[in-house]
């Protein structure tokens, strides 16, 4: 390596340090073991933080509360009597285990217009599966509840969820769900194909997880792999194809990320 080379290098590092330093904000670490390798994130508007991780992986670092231990016969390990999601204080720090009975791997979730989690889909005994947590105050009691009479018309594995202008949720795709469905369920729609996602799934089926995105025209725009359509979610049709975004798959297992800055006019 040429003197130039080396010069270059130590002026890239040096200034690249520079600029680091000049970063507004700083890390801090609140809690050095949450018990758990959390998948899914959700904050809760009683500042606490619902963690959340898969459950056919083995015993996690968070005991359940006595007697709420999971059965599973087909493993080696008959009972589980670990969590596999916490509820985190922001205001104390403080972990509290949840209870979830059914596998959560690659599952989706949305809150309601009431504050509550609705937590869908997911691997093996969790395919199909309707969860619901209500958060509560600080010093109540509140757990996970895996809806007994309610469940996915079609099982979900990396599907994606997104709230209405009703207050109802719209349940996208996953892995072989090339159909949208609602929570609460409409019994006379039941899951309704969506041939997009077939259209756009490849040999890494790149139509995991669309990104979903709820346009002021109350229609929505959903991109799954290099393609986004224009979707009415009311009349099951797609309204406008948009252009194909060079460079390659976009989400999952592609694995970016999609946020929706402010809007303002017509999209329709």
């Amino acid at each position: 390596m040429t003197i130039a080379k080396l010069l270059f290098l130590a002026l890239f590092f040096f200034n690249t340090a520079r600029a680091a330093d000049n970063l507004p904000g700083v890390w801090e670490l609140l809690i050095p073991d949450a018990g758990i390798a959390s998948m899914h994130t959700a904050v809760t508007h009683f500042n606490t933080v619902v963690l959340l991780d898969r459950t056919h992986i083995g015993p996690s670092r968070k005991l359940l509360l006595k007697n709420r231990c999971r059965g599973d016969p087909a493993k080696p390990r008959p009972q589980d009597c670990t969590a596999h999601s916490v509820l985190l204080d922001l205001q104390t720090n403080n972990i509290r285990p949840l209870t979830i009975l059914t596998d959560t791997w690659c599952s989706s979730g949305q809150f309601l217009p009431d504050g509550s989690l609705i937590q869908t889909g997911g691997d093996l005994d969790g395919f199909k599966k309707i969860r619901k947590f209500t958060p509560c105050e600080q010093g109540q009691f509140c757990d996970w509840e895996e809806l007994q009479d309610t469940v996915l018309y079609e099982g979900r594995w990396y599907a994606t969820n997104q709230i209405l202008p009703d207050g109802s949720i719209i349940i996208i795709g996953g892995r072989s769900a090339n159909t949208v469905e609602f929570y609460p369920p409409k019994k006379e729609v039941g899951a309704v194909k969506f041939p997009f996602l077939a259209e756009v799934e490849d040999d890494q089926m790149d139509n995991l997880y669309p990104y979903v995105h709820l346009l002021p025209n109350g229609k929505l725009f959903i991109f799954a792999n290099n393609k986004a359509v224009l979707y009415d979610y009311n009349t099951n049709t797609v309204t406008k194809n948009y252009p194909i975004l060079n460079g390659g798959p976009r989400n999952y297992p592609s694995a970016g990320s999609s946020a929706m800055l402010a809007l303002a006019g017509d999209y329709s």
